[in-house]
């Protein structure tokens, strides 16, 4: 990859979003709870891999404890997660994401779907494959930093 890839990666990974926020606010009209990029971020991670300490969370957020706990208790005043004590450790705490939680990201999730569905129908069938594979690819290597901080930090 040369020099000037990256950077146009980022051009298009950049237009890709700003394409999609404004298809989603298009169908946030639909959203009965508008929630923050930081809130977003929260509920998808403590929906996907509910229940979760505090920590675990701020991590997988790339915040701090304080960012994740104010986080938390918005999320928690509006329905969508709760604190519960760590039956393994008596001074934890765990967040877990309510039924509520589950269903507004599976319809926010659905809606994405359907913004990308519009797109990739111009696609062939091989090219729609192998964008999925060279995303999950660059997933993959962007995530593998991540990884081996917590691994770390786990040791």
């Amino acid at each position: 990859m040369s020099g000037s890839e990256p950077a146009r990666v980022a051009d298009q990974v950049e237009r890709l979003v700003l394409l999609l926020v404004r298809q989603r606010g298009e169908l946030q009209e639909a959203d009965e709870l508008p929630l923050s990029w930081t809130q977003r971020l929260a509920l998808a991670i403590a929906v996907d891999e509910s229940p979760l300490r505090l920590g675990a969370l701020a991590d997988r957020m790339g915040t701090t404890d304080a960012t994740a706990s104010r986080t938390v208790d918005s999320l928690a005043a509006l329905g969508l997660l709760r604190r519960e004590p760590d039956t393994s450790d008596g001074r934890g705490v765990l967040v877990v994401a309510t039924a509520e939680a589950l269903n507004l990201l599976t319809e926010r999730r659905k809606r994405l779907v359907d913004a990308l569905a519009n797109g990739l129908a111009g696609m062939p069938e091989e090219d729609q494959a192998r964008l999925v594979s060279l995303l999950d690819e660059l997933n993959d290597v962007l995530e593998a930093p991540t990884q081996a901080s917590r691994a770390d930090a786990n040791a």
